[in-house]
């Protein structure tokens, strides 16, 4: 059965096509696989896309079947390098560089990828299987029987800073609070349930379901993957496929001018109908736009450079119309308010002796200093001090499974306690910044006689 429905992209440029065919499950025979799939015709090639839940146990049953009885010549997984290396590496936390990941302000991203990380994790053991079983399975099957493995996924950090980047800053709460909320879920998951995962249909409902308004996240993390792993298999078809994305195990040598090859494409079932949607419509994708990280929003610093200005001004006008005293007043209220609010805040969040130290000291001054932001040395100090380990990142899952669970984990789990301390620390040094605007704003009132 084919699909012919067009392209609703314009093709980037004009380039040597392969024709495709495209076949269901229903038309296809004695194919070893049980869940769903495709079967493509790129060229002389035969790509069989394999349609996996990434907690099911009936997925890695398929990967192994596949690749034993189909034996193909190439195996592709989505996975991008990163998490190709993490998913082999059980220490990988070890090597994480928070500290970059702090002055980098990227503490946001990392959230996001824990919170979706712990809430797979949680699933995968009500079923029994590791989250991303299949593909570590089809990796190792790779190794073993000496097959080229591709990586054919987009960078987790790419896709992640495009969703976060093209939200605002509302929006950015209410999905870090529906993320946050999915880690309290309750509710038992059958076998039943998680492969019920794999209906494409079921997939597809989750995400046209949500606010017309976070459509551009579905967009990121869903059609553009789409696009993404076709064109990459694409690529690995016509020998074009970055070099750093194929692992060689092989023995062949030739193999790239190898005839009709057999390509495994282990991918999430939610990607699957996109994906041999965009494979059939056999139009180039444009990967460096999709592997373009928007630019920070160029209003979020002009209301940035707008509210320090208008203080200025108004520290300025308070001081003409009260003189010297007036100027010191407002002097000892920016120093005061920050430094109480934020400090507040770090006591609150059980931050340790020197970062609340160093956060007292900096929130006057912080201002004073281009790129940076008070949460950052609130941050780097207490990580410097407390360096969350290997258990704090692999036991939020557990430690997240309650409400009550949750809030003790703020203080108990080094990781989440570092995010609850920069969040306190901010909301303290808001709330001290309204009190510097109040006191002004009153004290040019009364000199002006309205008050």
């Amino acid at each position: 059965m084919s699909i012919s429905k067009k392209s609703s992209k314009k093709p980037v440029k004009k380039s040597t096509k392969k024709s495709v065919t495209l076949k269901r499950t229903a038309s296809s025979k004695g194919l070893p696989v049980k869940g769903p799939y495709r079967l493509l015709k790129i060229g002389s090639d035969t790509v069989l896309i394999l349609g996996t839940a990434h907690i099911s146990k009936a997925s890695v049953d398929d990967v192994e079947r596949s690749i034993q009885e189909w034996k193909p010549d190439v195996v592709c997984i989505e996975l991008c390098r990163p998490r190709y290396e993490a998913l082999l590496d059980p220490d990988r936390w070890k090597k994480m560089d928070l500290t970059k990941v702090i002055r980098e302000k990227k503490l946001a991203l990392l959230a996001s990828n824990l919170i979706l990380a712990s809430f797979q994790k949680k699933i995968g053991e009500q079923a029994g299987v590791r989250p991303g079983e299949e593909m570590r399975r089809a990796a190792e099957l790779a190794a073993e029987h000496k097959i080229d493995l591709a990586l054919i996924d987009r960078e987790i950090r790419t896709t992640l800073s495009r969703a976060w980047g093209k939200v605002g800053f509302f929006s950015k709460l209410w999905l870090g609070s529906y993320l946050l909320s999915s880690l309290l879920i309750k509710e038992e998951v059958s076998v039943e349930d998680v492969e019920a995962m794999k209906n494409q249909d079921v997939l597809e409902d989750l995400f046209s379901n949500i606010p017309k308004k976070y459509e551009t996240v579905k967009s990121v993390i869903l059609d553009e993957r789409d696009s993404y792993l076709a064109e990459s298999t694409r690529q690995l078809s016509n020998n074009t496929l970055p070099a750093d994305l194929l692992i060689h195990y092989s023995n062949t040598t030739n193999q790239k001018s190898k005839k009709g090859r057999r390509i495994l494409s282990v991918i999430g079932a939610g990607h699957l109908p996109g994906m041999a949607r965009v494979l059939s419509q056999n139009e180039p994708v444009n990967v460096e736009e999709l592997n373009t990280i928007p630019k920070p929003n160029r209003l979020k610093n002009i209301l940035l450079w707008m509210g320090a200005s208008v203080l200025l001004f108004l520290v300025a006008l308070y001081s003409h119309l009260g003189g010297t005293e007036a100027l010191k007043d407002a002097l000892l209220a920016w120093v005061v308010a920050r430094s109480l609010g934020s400090g507040i805040g770090a006591i609150l969040s059980g931050a340790n002796l020197l970062t609340i130290l160093v956060t007292v000291v900096m929130a006057p001054i912080v201002p004073l200093i281009p790129g940076s932001r008070l949460w950052m040395f609130s941050a780097l100090t207490e990580v410097w001090r407390n360096k969350p380990q290997v258990a704090d990142f692999e036991s939020i899952a557990d430690d997240t499974e309650t409400l009550k669970g949750l809030f003790r984990s703020f203080y108990t789990n080094l990781v989440l306690h570092m995010f609850w301390i920069t969040s306190l620390v901010s909301l303290g040094l808001t709330i001290g910044n309204l009190e510097i605007l109040r006191r002004l704003l009153s004290g040019i009132f009364t000199n002006l006689g309205i008050m």
